[in-house]
């Protein structure tokens, strides 16, 4: 069993991951549209500063002390930026790497095995010059299905499992129930199912379809938890009840700033952690459900401290 895990400011103790929101983000952006607008674009300096003030306060408020940054290569992910929020916050990110499910032209001619080397090399080396490996994998399929170009990136991440044994975190549209076609494609690359997170399974409170994933060992992420999240905790309680606990995260998918938004960032500035989608609903709005529901801390404790500590044992990238 690891004793260290990595983060983006080196290898921790894994006893000190602590309390951990298992899947959030600083930034979801273009790095092309960032690279020829710079600050025009979004202010770097003020989203790292509003980074580190909502980190502080939920460390403060909610005694959380890491969060997984679920952010992958293509959709702004910025190392630098992650180190210095985490060592001015106090709170460990923890890195991901991977393929959004947007329609890259640029990887249409490349085949999975091929661009599966280069995040595999991440994962074993670290990425580029920072020294800093990734605990997570992200994969994705949504709304428009598995297109032969989100085929292709799943392939990629598929292997790219196989070979290190990390954590995939697969982004799913669950009204499409896109996980059973996602779950095809890891069976024939032999992807070890007990590392795989059926992301966004907030979004669906069915349990029968729910408990699918969970029969072949995946884990659930209830990682959209809103401020009106009682229908979350009342399927969370069924699942616990139904003998799941060892299965479940929590957390928010949220991000100080999505450049895909109707928004600009001047005017998403002064909202940041004041939103009722905000990095205390887990703690403030989810929680008390749960203990109202008669769901015991100690059993919350296993989707904020045991699961995501269990998902990062055994892997290769030690």
């Amino acid at each position: 069993m690891r004793k260290t895990i990595h983060t983006v400011l080196g290898e921790i103790n894994a006893s000190e991951i602590g309390t951990v929101l298992a899947h959030e983000h600083i930034l979801c952006v273009s790095h092309a549209l960032k690279i020829g607008f710079g600050d025009k674009w979004f202010h770097t300096r003020e989203v790292i500063d509003a980074a580190v003030q909502a980190l502080k306060q939920v460390k403060i408020d909610c005694g959380v002390d890491t969060i997984i940054d679920g952010t992958p290569l293509n959709l702004g992910r910025n190392v630098p930026m992650l180190q210095e929020i985490s060592r001015r916050s106090g709170v460990h990110i923890i890195l991901s790497t991977g393929l959004y499910y947007t329609e890259d032209y640029f990887l249409r001619a490349k085949k999975p095995e091929f661009l599966a080397e280069f995040f595999i090399d991440e994962c074993v080396n670290g990425v580029a010059d920072t020294g800093v490996k990734p605990e997570f994998l992200k994969c994705a399929t949504n709304d428009n299905g598995v297109t032969p170009l989100n085929k292709k990136s799943l392939e990629t991440m598929a292997i790219v499992q196989r070979e290190t044994n990390l954590p995939l975190f697969a982004h799913n549209y669950h009204a499409l129930k896109t996980p059973y076609e996602q779950l095809k494609i890891f069976e024939r690359y032999q992807v070890n199912l007990e590392k795989v997170i059926i992301g966004h399974s907030s979004d669906s409170n069915d349990i029968a379809y729910l408990e699918d994933f969970l029969r072949l060992g995946c884990f659930l992420g209830f990682d959209r938890i809103h401020a009106d999240c009682l229908e979350n905790a009342k399927t969370i309680r069924t699942l616990i009840e139904r003998g799941w606990e060892d299965k479940l995260l929590f957390s928010h998918d949220w991000a100080v700033f999505i450049d895909s938004q109707n928004y600009t960032w001047e005017e998403r500035r002064e909202k940041v952690g004041m939103s009722e989608h905000n990095l205390t609903n887990v703690h403030k709005k989810l929680i008390p459900y749960l203990h109202e529901l008669g769901v015991t801390q100690k059993q919350i404790d296993k989707a904020l401290r045991d699961n995501p500590l269990k998902l990062m044992q055994h892997s290769k990238n030690s």
